[in-house]
């Protein structure tokens, strides 16, 4: 799958959501590094590395602020859910609400059940601007197992994001879908400010 651009029907609850999550009284988890790599994204990371040298970007595992919605879960079977996008594995009081944008964001989008089966994990991350200029996140997949991502951004702090050799420049309020090796510019001037949900 390349980056594929969706509509985002920008409904109250987004905004509300939003808005909730760019307050100072959101809670905020720090991590020292954005990306544990395992061997095998190590493989890739280098692999990742070698392909854009030429272009002068510097590898970084920036430090971030995250806050959980859904942790990650194992892919079974959309009837254990009873019903739901998610599993029980739920660590924020915002998952619902969450669960009902994405919902808006699949219908207006004309996704059907054989384009969404579950969640398997769902967060905001919070990444500070660099002092520097063309400083990329480490390459890396989510998961082990076949995923989608989906990222909403909810800054206007730029930091482009690519997909195995595919480029994304987004805009506040944009809403991507993709699959693969990814990586993102970090910002420059504002804190950029996502969410990010990986669905099978």
């Amino acid at each position: 799958m390349t980056i594929k651009k969706l509509k985002n029907p920008r409904s109250k609850l987004y905004y509300d959501l939003k808005r909730h999550i760019l307050s100072p009284e959101f809670e905020w988890n720090y991590l020292e590094d954005s990306v544990t790599p395992n061997d095998k994204d190590m493989v890739l990371w280098k692999e990742e590395v070698n392909k854009y040298i030429d272009k002068e970007f510097i590898i970084q595992n920036p430090h971030i602020y995250t806050h959980p919605f859904l942790l990650r879960s194992l892919p079974k079977s959309s009837t254990c859910w009873n019903q739901r996008l998610y599993p029980e594995t739920t660590n924020s009081t915002y998952m619902d609400q969450l669960s009902m944008i994405c919902c808006d964001i699949f219908n207006i989008n004309g996704f059907s059940n054989t384009d969404f089966n579950m969640m398997c994990r769902c967060s905001a991350n919070a990444v500070s601007p660099s002092d520097k200029r063309n400083i990329i996140s480490v390459p890396h997949e989510d998961h082990e197992y076949p995923h989608k991502n989906m990222l909403i951004y909810l800054t206007d702090a730029g930091g482009k994001t690519f997909v195995e050799g595919e480029e994304f420049a987004p805009e506040e309020d944009d809403v991507i879908i993709f699959q693969g090796i990814h990586w993102h510019e970090l910002p420059i001037q504002k804190r950029r400010v996502v969410l990010v949900m990986t669905y099978i």
